[in-house]
């Protein structure tokens, strides 16, 4: 386990408000292209970076949507982890095909599914406390093996990732663990967020009730920020840029560096 030397960075209040906007929306999220998902119960809207397009999807009839994957902005999907549904979209919203069933595949025990290089996946299956790689069919490439027989740790991982050349599972107990892209094990930062977290350029982007927190791409040092907003439902940070969802409002806030201690 990587122990985190925090050479901490506290900044006052950093984030200058630029606009507001009402939604009904139970969450959201941007890509690395910068467009902004809103996910509805039964449906999503996608706003284009340079704010001339938006999308909608249909109404999709598999219940709420639980999670939204956006690694590749060309490709997102939603993966219904109840019924063991997978349902892919392209760049404009439009439904692509029909749904992928997991369990028709034989996979009955994946708990998280994220997307991966080359139009593949990474599942966690609960059931051999693994996880593996497959292909665009469904193949196993690769995995990781048994990581509670391999760490002698019982996990129950909230989030899987992959960003750059790692991949991250975040669990609520023992923090966020780091492998290379095939699957091996490198590392596992001591960091506990009760919410998802970001990657970006290799920083590890999270948030509790009233900070920011920026972990750098060296794992050692530090940014701590003061939200402009108190325990908001999600927050999200990108290219400077900080938007927070709370009580019906999408709000976004300028990064502006005021202070340090």
């Amino acid at each position: 386990m990587l122990s985190l030397i925090q050479i901490l960075f506290t900044v006052g209040l950093s984030f200058v408000f630029q606009k507001s906007q009402p939604t009904d929306a139970k969450n959201f999220a941007l890509d690395d292209l910068g467009n902004l998902y809103l996910i509805h119960d039964s449906y999503m809207e996608r706003f284009n970076a340079v704010g001339n397009g938006k999308f909608r999807s249909s109404d999709l009839n598999y219940g709420n949507i639980e999670y939204f994957d956006y690694t590749n902005p060309l490709k997102p999907f939603i993966f219904y982890r109840g019924t063991g549904k997978l349902v892919t979209f392209d760049n404009t919203l439009s439904e692509q095909g029909t749904s992928i069933d997991l369990f028709d595949k034989d996979y009955e025990q994946v708990e998280l599914l994220c997307g991966s290089r080359g139009d593949y996946y990474w599942m966690w299956d609960s059931r051999n406390s693994e996880m593996i790689r497959v292909d665009a069919n469904f193949q196993k490439i690769s995995s990781t093996g048994n990581l509670s027989v391999l760490l002698g740790k019982e996990f129950q991982p909230a989030q899987m990732l992959e960003r750059g050349k790692h991949v991250y599972l975040r669990d609520a107990k023992w923090g966020i663990l780091v492998f290379d892209i095939y699957g091996t094990y490198e590392t596992t930062l001591n960091i506990l967020p009760a919410k998802d977290i970001q990657i970006m350029n290799d920083e590890v982007i999270y948030s509790d009730a009233q900070y920011l927190y920026v972990l750098g791409g060296d794992w050692l040092t530090e940014q701590k920020m003061e939200l402009p907003v108190a325990n908001p439902d999600r927050v999200f940070y990108h290219n400077q840029n900080l938007y927070c969802l709370k009580d019906g409002f999408l709000t976004t806030w300028k990064y502006s560096e005021t202070t340090r201690n």
